[in-house]
């Protein structure tokens, strides 16, 4: 019998039994489900573990599926159900896809959840197992599952490899977004700070400015800032 596949740090790699091929390198994509357009938009879902998660401890992982010919109205139904169901699970933190193009049938599915814990849970859920079964007269072969965690999913969100850019460039570009945010944002908080002179004290005016620092990087600034660098960030 052939070993169960595991992800990093001994996470057991979700429904193996289902006869997925599961990969542990590579990158997620995040953009956005849109089911009338292959353009990447703000995810319209919530996260119920609050604003301050970790950005260190959060999970994505992409699902693959190649989807049989004529039937993508049927696979794109299912596909909302399921990211709708999703969205309930708790650490839930958006759902994303790439849809084909160029002719291609490969849809990317990227979901992102605040920890691994959470992110385990939907993976070995009866509610995905359901689901699975019902999609698998829909794809052409198993699909494919690729997890990551920490801030990977930023560097590949125009790209449709499983290639994380190297490490150099991914600094780079996080420290080119990350310098005029810590110039700017002190000098807004500050407005702030003088109205409500409680949230300047040491400690808490430190963990606003990280939160607004984390999200605007997260959901406004690396998204299209990193499509629009990414034949940069595909060459070697």
């Amino acid at each position: 019998m052939a070993a169960t596949p595991t992800a990093p740090d001994g996470m057991a790699a979700p429904g193996a039994t289902l006869g997925r091929k599961v990969h542990t390198g590579g990158s997620v994509v995040p953009p956005a489900y849109d089911p009338n357009a292959n353009t990447f938009a703000p995810a319209n879902t919530t996260c119920e573990c609050g604003n301050n998660a970790n950005l260190a401890d959060q999970v994505s992982f992409i699902i693959q599926h190649k989807v049989k010919p004529g039937r993508h109205d049927e696979y794109e139904t299912w596909l909302h159900k399921t990211i709708n169901i999703a969205a309930q699970q708790p650490g839930h933190m958006g759902a994303h896809v790439a849809k084909p193009v160029d002719g291609d049938d490969t849809y990317q599915i990227a979901v992102r959840f605040a920890n691994r814990a959470d992110a385990e849970h939907w993976m070995q859920s009866s509610e995905r197992k359901q689901l699975i079964d019902e999609v698998m007269d829909l794809i052409q072969e198993p699909e494919t599952l690729d997890i990551r965690s920490g801030i990977d999913y930023w560097f590949t969100a125009a790209t449709r490899n499983h290639v994380s850019p190297p490490r150099w460039k991914q600094w780079l570009l996080t420290l080119s977004a990350v310098w005029p945010l810590s110039m700017l944002l002190p000098w807004v908080l500050d407005h702030l700070y003088a109205a409500v002179p409680q949230l300047g004290v040491f400690g808490v005016r430190h963990l606003i400015q990280g939160m607004c620092l984390v999200f605007l990087l997260t959901y406004v600034v690396m998204p299209p800032y990193t499509k629009a660098v990414s034949k940069w960030l595909s060459r070697g």
